[in-house]
Parts: C-alpha cells; structure tokens; sequence
C-alpha cells in the first residue's frame, strides 16, 4: 500500500537537477531553494563513462516545515529538518547506485594518481582521508576520491562522491577556503558543518575512470606527531584492508580473492599520519619510484 503523503498545500516543483552517478541517471526535482541547495550537496559532475542501466527520479518537498521525499509516486521518507532529509536523499541515491552495478568490491579508500600511476589511501572514518586527498589536489597530483573506491578483477574505479570536508579541517587546508564558502553542507550533531566539495569547482579534471592499483597505502592517525611512511607486508596489508571492504551480504567471504589480487600487484606501504604536508612530500617520493 502506497504511504500517505503528510496533508496540506506544497508549492509547485521548480527546481531540476539530473546527474550520474555510475550507471544511474538521477532526476531530482524541489519545490524551494533551499532543498535545491541541498540537494547540491549530493549532485556531483565527474566525467562518467559507465553504461547506463537505470534512471530514476525523486521529488523532495518542503511545506509548513514539513519536508518529504517522493519515489515512485509514493512517500519514502518524512522529516522535520534538513540534515536527515540529505542524508536519506544521499543513501536512496547511493543505494540504488549499487544496486545497478555487479560484482564490485567497495572499499572506504581516497583514491589518487601521480604521473599515470593509481594509488589508494585505505583508512578508518576520522584517520585523515579527506583532509589528505583534498591537500593532495590541490598539491599536483589527480585526486578521484576520499571515501570509496570500487574493485573488480584487479582494477579499481573511485565512487564518484564529493568530497566531505569538515569545518574542523579548513585550517590544515588553506588553498580550499576561497571556495567552500559558497559549497553546500550539512550540520552534524556536535553541531559542526560538513561541506561538500567538488574538485571541478576548483579547476579541476575530475574523471571516474578503471584503472590497475599501483601502491596502497593504509593511513593510521597519528595526530600532533610526525609523519612517518614505513613498508607493509602484502598478507599484512589485506588484513588490514579487509575489515574496510565490502561485496554483499550474501558474498562478502568472496571479497578476498579481489582485495589480494590487486594487493599483490601493488607496491604497500603504512603512512603513520601527523604533519599534512610531509605526509603529502612522502608520497610523491614514493609514487616517484612507482
């Protein structure tokens, strides 16, 4: 049965936005500017060239501080605020990206490249990924990603996401802030905001594209330290990646014929991450070498 929708009168739809993302084509439509705000928080414009298999279109309504996500003509989701209201727009969207790609291990990975050669940062939510893909862009190298990357038959392809950058983070990344003023954001609970960032709105090429791994790096906080890069054992560096991948729930065991497929292609190495910009002089020694 059908949800009902919450009564009263919504302002009619005039606000589109359609982006890609994979084999998806998404539609979104709103009634006001501020949903079309945040709905930029999601909408991103990397360059894509993955066949297209689905289209879908969600409508997102505000009315009497009433907001509402329309799918397939029926109410899929209710809220009183914006933040929960983005964030369950950016997981239907993401989810059903997923959905219509096959066989692809995801892994929570920044992804990079230097000189043609693709490397991964892998690391836990907090260790400093985004802070060090974002800086890493702006200091010469081809940044795809901060959070996911995707993995099949021993090649990798980043998600394409913005990238999340938290208000904390802009002090250790001066080149960015003449440009996150106008980036859309949400407000966390500890009531700091995360902004979406798009490398493309700062000159940028930004292109999801295959490609083979050839360095992993797993990134380890060390916070109010010195950076240091020592070399990582490849059976190390699979258990190490393995609790931060994911195939499906019904074939996640199978997950690590792919991780140590890529892996033993690849150069692997532990960033223990304190300063930013050593840790960035670091890896362009390394990736000079690749």
């Amino acid at each position: 049965m059908p949800r009902k929708l919450i009564p009263g009168r919504f302002d009619p739809i005039v606000h589109h936005r359609e982006f890609r993302v994979l084999a998806c084509n998404f539609k979104v439509r709103s009634n006001c500017e501020i949903l079309a705000r945040q709905v930029n928080f999601i909408a991103q414009d990397a360059r894509q060239n993955y066949p297209l298999v689905h289209e879908q279109t969600y409508e997102v309504r505000s009315q009497d501080g009433h907001y509402q996500i329309i799918e397939d003509l029926e109410l899929a989701f209710t809220a009183s605020d914006l933040n929960s209201l983005t964030q369950n727009l950016l997981w239907r969207i993401h989810g059903k990206a997923f959905e219509n790609i096959a066989d692809y291990v995801r892994i929570h990975a920044g992804c990079a490249e230097h000189k043609g050669n693709r490397f991964l940062i892998v690391g836990d939510s907090g260790a400093g990924k985004t802070t060090l893909m974002t800086r890493l862009l702006f200091e010469g190298f081809q940044v795809h990603g901060d959070e996911l990357v995707m993995l099949r038959g021993g090649e990798s392809m980043p998600f394409p996401r913005r990238f999340h950058i938290k208000e904390s983070s802009l002090e250790l990344l001066p080149q960015i802030r003449e440009f996150i003023d106008d980036a859309p954001y949400i407000t966390e609970l500890n009531e700091q905001k995360t902004y979406a960032f798009s490398p493309s709105e700062a000159g940028f090429e930004w292109e999801i594209r295959n490609r083979e791994v050839s360095v992993f790096f797993y990134l380890e906080g060390n916070h109010g330290g010195e950076t240091r890069v020592k070399d990582c054992p490849k059976y190390l560096m699979v258990q190490k990646v393995m609790p931060r991948a994911f195939l499906s729930i019904s074939h996640d065991h199978l997950k690590i014929g792919e991780l140590c497929r890529a892996v033993d292609r690849a150069a692997c190495f532990i960033i223990y991450l304190g300063d930013i910009g050593s840790a960035v002089g670091k890896i362009r020694n390394i990736m000079n070498k690749s």
